[in-house]
């Protein structure tokens, strides 16, 4: 039977010889393939069809595209890690988004339609991860990571509302500085064992774990540390680098593939970074970039430390340095992280923290940034303000205060003290390792 339309109605017509009206709307063509787009609703009655063609008119004026009821949970997460999270976070960040997505998400709810998405469907997710026994951390970082995919959907106008948003962040919303108070730390009796520990080191190691100890810093940052913004005339460091791992993508043409499974051995790699990422290759995979704390923030250091580091200055004057880091291996290339970790879990050893058993990859947790979680609860017990001990250490969770309070020189010169004195002891006796020992040590 033939189409059946009124005169006016547009693309309104009977189908089922008479039983349904079927009404469309054009939305125009898909700018990446030319296809036509449209919008199909139907009714038992005329007047029904209108309605609902009206509704779907109201809807493009106020939001834009209606939405995409079809895409499933798995496919969005591809195509908002390649398009949306890649060119706009840091490289670690990254990594750390398509970890919770194919790990997590995509295995528990990655079938559902987004649009579809209930907050029993996020808790299912957390509660799984909460079932293999994975910490209140790591459930939040996903949790945190639905909820940008999920924002990233509704602009996108897949989903009518962000559900993550509806479920409580694991861990409750808490304020972050009180969370950072309560983290695992040393005590002051087991930093000055480190300290007095660290002293019997080659000086290259001993004023690297004094830095970790005494400047609050996390890892890439002193390890991605430059001599160019070391000031110890002054007695500063200024945050400027860390050291990264880079991973690669295909560089080559989609459509004429390298055929490689993997973009690193593709036949013209790129590294994967956002658009307008800084960076500094230093060798290999390994990379200088930005802080996660704003560049440029400068780190009093106490006069122990700064003697300290005027001794590894001196001891390493004559090795090969291409890179200007102030910790390097003799032939000039970057400490690796892993390399740093055991040799964090061997001091803690020789500092009767934890047990020569346990000096194995994740045979402890007290891993080097309890040192950092450390300086942030000295400072505090002493009465620091938060805000203040934000500026020091980088926290980001402070950003917000930091654009109302900015602290002077003076005020955190007085507050390192303060965590100086809470060390005194172990800061008695200087790193004196000589430059050959420190040398034979390294080999």
């Amino acid at each position: 039977m033939p189409k059946k339309r009124s005169h006016g109605d547009g693309a309104l017509y009977s189908i089922r010889n008479g039983q349904l009206w079927r009404g469309v709307i054009d939305l125009g063509t898909d700018p990446a393939t030319g296809k036509r787009l449209q919008k199909t609703v139907t009714s038992r009655t005329k007047t029904g069809a209108l309605a609902k063609m009206q509704k779907v008119r109201d809807e493009i004026r106020d939001f834009g595209a209606p939405l995409d009821k079809t895409v499933t949970v798995g496919r969005w997460a591809e195509e908002w890690l390649e398009k949306i999270a890649k060119p706009n976070v840091d490289p670690s960040t990254f990594a750390g988004y398509r970890s919770a997505v194919n790990v997590w998400v995509k295995p528990t709810i990655g079938r559902k339609r987004v649009a579809q998405l209930k907050p029993s469907d996020v808790r299912a997710v957390l509660d799984t991860m909460r079932d293999k026994g994975r910490s209140t951390s790591l459930m939040r970082s996903c949790h945190i990571v639905m909820c940008e995919m999920l924002d990233g959907a509704k602009d996108e106008r897949i989903c009518a509302r962000n559900v993550a948003r509806d479920v409580t962040r694991p861990g409750g919303r808490t304020d972050k500085r009180i969370v950072a108070s309560t983290r695992t730390s040393f005590t002051t009796e087991q930093g000055v064992a480190i300290l007095e520990a660290a002293a019997r080191l080659p000086v290259g190691q001993a004023t690297r774990f004094w830095f970790k100890m005494l400047a609050g810093q996390r890892q890439g940052e002193i390890l991605g540390a430059s001599l160019a913004d070391l000031d110890l005339d002054a007695g500063t460091y200024q945050v400027n680098w860390k050291l990264e791992e880079l991973e690669r993508d295909h560089g080559c043409n989609p459509k004429n593939p390298c055929g490689k499974k993997y973009g690193a051995y593709c036949s013209n790699p790129v590294w994967r970074v956002p658009d307008d990422f800084e960076k500094k290759q230093v060798s290999g995979r390994w990379h200088l970039t930005r802080p996660k704390s704003k560049t440029g923030k400068i780190v009093p250091l106490i006069p122990p430390l700064v003697e300290a580091l005027r001794l590894h200055v001196q001891a390493q004057a004559d090795q090969p340095n291409p890179n200007g880091l102030i910790w390097h291996n003799l032939d000039g290339t970057p400490i690796d992280p892993a390399v740093d970790q055991q040799e964090w879990r061997e001091l803690l050893v020789a500092a009767n923290i934890i047990t020569p058993e346990q000096a194995v990859p994740r045979g402890t947790t007290l891993t080097g940034h309890v040192a950092r979680h450390t300086t942030v609860t000295v400072l505090a017990s002493f009465g620091v303000d938060f805000q203040l001990i934000g500026e020091i250490v980088g926290q980001s969770s402070l950003q917000v205060t930091e654009m109302y309070r900015h602290a002077s020189s003076e005020e955190k010169m007085n507050a390192m003290k303060k965590l100086g004195s809470a060390f005194a002891d172990g800061l008695k006796v200087l790193p004196a390792a000589t430059p050959q020992e420190a040398a034979e040590e390294s080999v």
